[in-house]
């Protein structure tokens, strides 16, 4: 019965992975050897008996691709230090299959490598190019966020990978398939016998939109991800969020997806909404000129990318890597931020005159920002803070009430961009008292580093100062 099951599982292995015979590779206990039979007509060519010795645990094998096509590929996740850290990214790639991609459940197919790793595998009615699968990989690891020299591509003509249920001849370790909810090891030669071939459109038809522009720059993103932290630490950041928002579009052409993971970042970190922080990156991509993109790079997909992408910042908290660089306030700044109305009005005008010290003078905020910045869930209190620091000059608007025509389209409904002001306070003059505070630091805090009692009590009124402001 077992040799039967075996038999099986030759037939499978020989339908679902084995594309060319004649370029293989054998796991000695210290490396892999290349065996090419297109260079040395000596090599046996892989066959059955081969594959016999594989699932004996006498010899493991590992197959290339048919150079220019792939009838599988697999996502060779390998964290050899951190068994719970490849754990975990086998479950980011499965979840990016199953929501992002339409791919079902049944179709992925989940061994362990033999050490501390797995292969995703998906395997297709009709092989595929070679280009087709690498770009499908990029946009997979790319949409759960994981780095290429953790999660590779195989396989390639020039990378194989191992076939499934051999021994690691290093470990000793069996490379059975794995239950993909648990990843518990599924202790079975017959495992291959009921699976199926996916219909191979699924994977042409992720790649319809993209165009060398976008795969540039998923290569990029892929290059600057960094699962291990949540911040967004590529050099400059916070400065090309001030430029972008200021030119009002993209800076540099194909930047389109670094442009939009890093507004999706900065929106994340200032408290948006994510259909706020969708607009917002939607109003300054349609604001570029159309030849800072490639040809086929259409506003439809750059919006279902926003969409992703925002999501993704935004589950996994992305921040600007230097947010909490401190930032230099002078003495007049924030005696026009005391010299506005309630306790209340005074955060804000303080968390704005931050903002704008941080993004530039021209800055975008929200209600839903400007709620968090107050502590408060009533939208009412921020729009009378917001029209108190008009009233008194303190901002202006840059623009108001816009109607965002694309989203309202989408969404069935009037949606309107986020709203944008500027600070009219003067600026200081070069000699005057200042410090250098952090975002950690209240109104209360630099207040006092910058007056004494005295003072705060003649700027303040006597009932707020004793219920906000007593130390």
């Amino acid at each position: 019965m077992q040799r039967q099951k075996q038999n099986d599982a030759i037939a499978q292995i020989n339908q679902l992975y084995i594309s060319t015979r004649k370029k293989y590779i054998i796991q000695t206990v210290d490396q892999y050897i290349t065996l090419d039979g297109f260079k040395h007509q000596n090599i046996w060519t892989l066959n059955d008996g081969m594959i016999q010795r594989h699932l004996d645990g006498k010899t493991t094998y590992g197959i290339f691709n048919g150079n220019t096509v792939n009838k599988f590929i697999t996502f060779d996740i390998d964290y050899a230090d951190d068994s719970a850290m490849a754990r975990w990214a086998t479950f980011n790639i499965i979840q990016a299959l199953e929501s992002e991609f339409n791919i079902r459940s049944s179709d992925i197919h989940v061994s362990f490598s033999g050490n501390k790793g797995y292969h995703v595998d998906l395997y297709f009615d009709k092989a595929i190019k070679a280009d087709d699968a690498k770009s499908f990989y990029e946009r997979v690891i790319n949409t759960a966020g994981l780095p290429s020299e953790k999660v590779e591509f195989r396989p390639s003509y020039t990378q194989a990978v191992k076939l499934p249920l051999g021994i690691h001849q290093k470990t000793g370790k069996r490379c059975w398939f794995v239950d993909r909810e648990t990843l518990e090891p599924i202790e079975s030669f017959d495992y291959l016998n009921d699976v199926a071939s996916m219909d191979h459109s699924l994977i042409l038809d992720a790649l319809i939109d993209l165009s060398p522009e976008q795969e540039a720059e998923f290569h990029k993103v892929v290059e600057r991800t960094d699962i291990d932290v949540n911040v967004v630490t590529h050099q400059k950041a916070q400065q090309k969020v001030i430029d972008i928002i200021n030119a009002g579009q993209l800076l540099h052409s194909n930047s389109r997806h670094e442009t939009t993971l890093l507004l999706a970042t900065f929106c994340n970190t200032q408290g948006y909404a994510e259909d706020e922080a969708v607009s917002l990156i939607m109003d300054i991509l349609h604001n570029t000129p159309s030849d800072y993109f490639s040809e086929g790079s259409k506003p439809e997909f750059w919006r279902r990318e926003a969409e992703r992408i925002v999501k993704r910042a935004f589950d996994c908290n992305y921040q600007l890597g230097n947010e909490n660089k401190p930032v230099t306030v002078y003495k007049s700044e924030i005696l026009a931020v005391l010299s506005v109305g309630t306790f209340r009005q005074k955060q804000l005008a303080y968390a704005m005159l931050m903002t704008s010290k941080r993004y530039g003078n021209t800055f975008y905020l929200t209600v839903n920002t400007a709620m968090r910045m107050l502590g408060t869930t009533s939208r009412e209190t921020v729009q009378n803070a917001i029209e108190k620091l008009i009233e008194v000059g303190f901002i202006e608007y840059v623009r108001k009430g816009e109607l965002d025509m694309a989203q309202s389209k989408v969404r069935g409904h009037p949606f309107y961009k986020p709203n944008r002001y500027r600070i009219l306070i003067e600026k200081p003059k070069a000699d005057e008292r200042s410090i250098d505070v952090t975002a950690e630091q209240s109104l209360v805090d630099v207040s006092f580093q910058l007056f004494d009692t005295r003072e705060l009590k003649r700027i303040i009124k006597r009932s707020e100062f004793g219920g906000r402001w007593a130390r």
